[in-house]
């Protein structure tokens, strides 16, 4: 009776799904499909600032600047991510966390409400080089908001409920990022390019961050927030001598060494191209992530590149964009991106296309690093490329907090002020000359890492041949050619196992009670009937499925979901190896239509998921792959379950022994919780990223 995206939602998920589709049309519609015109240049008027350092280190800088009685202030300190150590990779990420969240003299809640009592807001975050605590409320209001960046900073007390509450959501996070196939590929991306010794390859897991204690999350604050080589970098409509006061007395006291970043090994060095391939069962596109190292913050080819890269993928009227979506129809988008951290940066083109295409892409994205490399760029795509850059970068100098964000990176990369103010001069001073010898420098397909993430069985063929391929998981694990094709054979559930009996469950948002559902599984002869009702504010849904009861073969599928222009409904029956019936659908969904489809040896009907995980042999470790026929789409999915843990888990219905087992590969990641004792029956279900879940409140099973 497990809730997904399929069509056994409830009504919360139903919402949730619905909002998704209007999303994605509105994303899709959203897409820009001619250039705009080139933006006419405006001078830059870079405004006047106050740079200081306190006698303890800290670097101050304040911008008086803006037209709105606003300010931010933003605390800069070396050492994100970079700073973790291996085995406890998303270690900055959770310390940034949990800094906002109790000092010696606030809990949670005070510094809550203090803030938005004020309508200002306060934040920590750790990017891949600098951890950032920042506030901002209006000027009437800067001494709140200062007192608490100075507080959260120097006194943050680690509550152990609030580094457990930042742990549990930071899992589901990562669980969630299993059921994101971009980022998904990122991560393999900068894995490969970076390799497992350099901060920028690694990633939090589950084990790291499992294994991350408060006493750690304490020492590295403790390691990190110094005042020398942290920055302090306050915009808005401010006195720039009172702020100064202002700034001495709160922070001037603030005693410490001084923190710098960290020494960077060197990346692995690449004399090949290589395809890694992220196996990712029932994707039904293939992402793409193609590139390699590029270059440091100040290497003097940066303008160059920047210029390159608008031209390779930097917008709709980027060669990408326009080849793969206008003229091929392959995807929604395609672009490429060069970054600036502290250390090297990438080269990266990106893009998301249909499997049956995967091939074609490959060739496209090779052929279009190799043109920057062979051709001159012509002189009307150039002059495009940079009046668009020059043009539209004062419009990123428009706010404070744009001002304060173009001077912090160069003043935090140690990059002259002039990247800033004589930015359009730079960008107009770079010649097709200069795009092509920076290509040829750093452009090098013929030693690309290419990272695909996508379904083996659907697009391995395509590819091999074209480069050496490497198989992955989504998780990163290493799988071999044959366990990312399948044996071929179906995996046998043995029906045998399953129990005639009742259950019931409350399903739950944000912990309030949102509707409930009840399933029966009762024995008819040689058949299993399973029946699932599901009622909630937003509408029911009423589900009777059958299989064989001897080899688990699915038999018929009659549901109905909501009500009305809305309704959804379906009644279908196997025979000879194909699904027959009927499917209703609003009109948004396509409307009516007779299904005829193929059904292969050890597809299931929607809802036999978890059936089929009732009787399998659960272990720690364990993985499965469940296939079923999408109904709503009339194609096979696949998804991929995974034995995480074994916990005790208090529900309505009792305390149960239950294995942890994660779903992914749908649209939706999802955590089933299923009674140890076979068979494994539903204890709870999670939505991975939504505060929506169902838990048992009673079970009648002999």
């Amino acid at each position: 009776m497990t809730l997904s995206h399929r069509t056994t939602t409830a009504a919360a998920a139903t919402g949730a799904v619905l909002l998704a589709l209007g999303m994605g049309v509105q994303s899709v519609s959203a897409q820009v499909t001619s250039p705009p015109p080139p933006l006419e240049e405006r001078p830059i008027e870079f405004p006047d600032f106050r740079e200081l350092t306190l006698e303890n280190g800290l670097r101050v800088v304040i911008l008086p600047y803006g037209t709105q009685p606003v300010m931010s202030a933003n605390l800069y300190l070396p050492g994100g991510g970079a700073l973790d150590p291996a085995e406890r990779a998303g270690l900055a990420s959770m310390t940034a966390s949990v800094l906002t969240r109790g000092t010696e003299s606030r809990s949670a809640e005070e510094i809550s409400a203090t803030i938005e009592g004020v309508g200002g807001s306060l934040n920590a975050s750790a990017g891949q080089d600098f951890l950032t605590i920042s506030a901002s409320a209006l000027v009437d209001h800067m001494d709140v908001a200062l007192e608490l960046l100075q507080d959260v900073a120097f006194n943050a007390t680690f509550p152990e409920d609030e580094v457990e509450l930042t742990r549990r959501q930071t899992l589901s996070g990562l669980q969630a990022q299993l059921g994101q196939p971009q980022a998904v590929a990122q991560q393999r991306f900068n894995a490969v390019v970076y390799g497992e010794n350099h901060p920028y390859g690694r990633a939090a897991i589950p084990a790291t961050v499992e294994a991350i204690t408060r006493d750690e999350l304490v020492a590295f604050r403790d390691e990190v927030v110094h005042a020398g080589g942290a920055l302090l970098l306050i915009a808005g409509l401010v006195d720039p001598d009172a702020m100064e006061a202002r700034v001495r007395e709160l922070f001037g006291g603030w005693q410490g060494g001084e923190r710098t970043l960290p020494s960077f090994v060197s990346p692995p060095e690449r004399d090949e191209a290589r395809i890694y391939f992220v196996h990712r069962p029932g994707s039904v596109q293939s992402v793409f992530g193609v590139g390699h190292l590029g270059v440091t913050p100040d290497h003097p080819d940066y303008f160059a590149l920047t210029v390159m890269n608008r031209v390779l993928g930097g917008g709709a009227d980027a060669r990408l964009f326009q080849i793969l979506r206008e003229e091929r129809g392959w995807t929604y988008g395609a672009f490429s991106q060069i970054t600036r951290p502290a250390d090297v940066g990438v080269i990266r083109a990106i893009t998301e296309v249909r499997t049956d295409v995967s091939d074609s892409t490959f060739v496209e994205l090779i052929h279009q690093f190799d043109r920057l490399r062979d051709e001159p760029v012509p002189a009307e795509e150039l002059d495009a490329a940079r009046n668009y850059l020059a043009g539209s970068f004062p419009l990123r100098l428009e706010t404070a907090g744009q001002v304060a964000g173009q001077l912090a990176q160069s003043l935090l990369l140690g990059l002259p002020l002039d990247d800033v103010t004589r930015f359009p001069d730079r960008i107009r001073a770079v010649t097709a000359e200069d795009v092509q010898r920076a290509a040829r420098t750093h452009v090098h397909p013929d030693r690309a890492a290419i990272i695909v993430v996508g379904d083996a069985e659907e697009v391995l063929e395509q590819l091999e041949g074209r480069a050496p391929i490497q198989f992955f998981d989504v998780r990163g694990e290493p799988l071999t050619r044959e366990q990312v094709m399948g044996s071929g054979e179906p995996v046998a559930w043995d029906a045998s196992r399953l129990r005639e009996g009742m259950r019931r469950y409350d399903l739950y948002l944000q912990d309030n009670p949102l509707g409930a559902a009840e399933y029966t599984l009762t024995r008819e002869g040689d058949q299993w009937v399973s029946t699932v009702v599901i009622q909630s504010p937003a509408g029911s849904q009423e589900t009777e499925l059958r299989f064989s009861a001897t080899d688990f073969a699915p038999i018929s599928l009659s549901q109905q979901m909501g009500q009305g222009p809305a309704a959804v409904q379906a009644n279908l029956t196997v025979q000879d190896g194909r699904v027959l019936g009927q499917i209703q659908l609003p009109d948004q969904m396509g409307g009516d239509r007779e299904l005829d489809e193929a059904l292969d040896p050890g597809v299931l009907l929607p809802g036999m998921e978890e059936l089929a995980l009732a009787v399998a042999d659960l272990e720690e470790g364990a993985s499965f792959t469940l296939r079923y026929l999408d109904v709503i789409q009339g194609s096979r999915r696949t998804i991929e379950a995974r034995v995480t843990g074994r916990e005790e888990i208090q529900v309505p219905g009792g305390t149960f022994d239950t294995w942890r087992v994660e779903l992914t590969g749908g649209d939706v990641p999802l955590v089933l919780y299923l009674k140890v004792e076979a068979p494994h029956l539903l204890i709870r279900q999670e939505f991975v990223g939504q505060p929506i879940r169902l838990d048992l409140t009673a079970m009648d099973t002999p």
